[in-house]
């Protein structure tokens, strides 16, 4: 009933003096019967309907063309003949005595010499020789501010209802810094405590904001709109990019202070307010760093598997080269310590 809808609502524009150009696959007999031209396509080329194979009775004219030049059901034949499990019996449609590359074959040797085909080519002379205006692309009427204020509406509602996207993180980033609450519950300040601190940063810093990786696959199906919607003439990229980060931003403040507090607070790290806002807002720089980094990944690299493994190897390097592991003035000069520390957000974190 919804595809009868469409359809009809496509007839209606279609007789306002529009052109519309359609693509149905396996249409009810309510829906074909819609259609004032038909042309079907299989590997490219175009077949003119009704020559030489007859629509047997009862049986759904578009069900019967498409049957005609599918070659997926010499391929079934084929295999249930091989298999034993299929008994041939006689029958009179002709699509059972040939294959669909000879069906095909004759389809398109009898529209080549109809009378369609050289009505249509001619048709299509008169239409060239009108002269029109080149239509240009139109975009978007929105302003700038609109898209903006659009995508960043739409892309909030999507991650505040997809578990996975936030949810689950701000769950795993909370059991995580606890954990690392817990291990290094009430340091201390001692002289044999600042290995422990070091630590600590390290792993709140380079292992935990490592988990924004989880938020990959979210970000493909992101590019994937996207892509299609620009193509479009929707919105650009400054639009898309700007709507991203400002609806993110509500639920990496909240996962960076709610894990952030745990952490600072059982651990007992330096007292103040000043202190607390500067470890809290580090991680959240941090944070929104890793994600942007992904967000960047994932516009070059469609595939969320080859992207997670390319955004892990990155984040490695970045952590290798932190400070943590060998000292910064340790570090070899050489591209590890110019430029490769200074590129890392986690050298800048610690």
């Amino acid at each position: 009933a919804s595809a009868f809808f469409v359809t009809q609502t496509l007839r209606g524009l279609s007789r306002d003096g529009r052109t519309v150009i359609a693509s149905v696959h396996q249409p009810s007999s309510e829906v074909f019967e819609l259609f004032d031209q038909l042309y079907l396509l299989s590997g490219g080329k175009t077949f003119f309907a009704r020559a030489g194979f007859p629509c047997p009775a009862l049986r759904n004219p578009s069900d019967h063309f498409l049957r005609c030049i599918n070659s997926d059901f010499d391929k079934v034949k084929a295999t249930l003949k091989g298999s034993m499990k299929l008994r041939f019996e006689a029958s009179d449609d002709p699509l059972e005595k040939t294959t669909t590359a000879e069906a095909i074959r004759t389809l398109t040797d009898f529209y080549r010499t109809s009378q369609q085909c050289y009505a249509a080519k001619e048709r299509v002379d008169e239409i060239s020789k009108v002269k029109g205006t080149v239509l240009d692309s139109g975009g978007s009427q929105a302003s700038f501010l609109m898209q903006s204020y659009t995508l960043t509406k739409r892309s909030f509602i999507n991650m505040s209802r997809d578990f996975g996207y936030y949810w689950l993180r701000l769950l795993i980033y909370v059991v995580v810094t606890v954990c690392i609450g817990t291990i290094y519950l009430n340091i201390g300040t001692s002289y044999n405590s600042i290995l422990a601190r070091g630590s600590c940063a390290s792993f709140v810093f380079g292992f935990v904001t490592f988990m924004s990786i989880g938020g990959f696959p979210s970000f493909v199906e992101d590019m994937k709109v996207f892509q299609r919607e620009r193509l479009n003439g929707h919105y650009g990229v400054t639009a898309f990019v700007i709507g991203n980060t400002i609806s993110a931003m509500p639920f990496l403040i909240m996962i960076t202070f709610i894990s952030g507090t745990i952490c600072y607070f059982m651990v007992r790290l330096h007292p103040g307010l000043e202190h607390y806002l500067f470890f809290v807002l580090c991680l959240y720089a941090s944070v929104t760093v890793v994600e942007s980094l992904m967000m960047a990944i994932a516009s070059i690299v469609p595939n969320f598997l080859m992207g997670i493994i390319i955004g892990a190897g990155i984040q490695g390097i970045f952590m290798l080269v932190s400070g943590y592991f060998r000292l910064p003035n340790d570090i070899p000069k050489p591209v590890w310590r110019y430029p490769m520390s200074y590129i890392s957000f986690h050298f800048w974190a610690l």
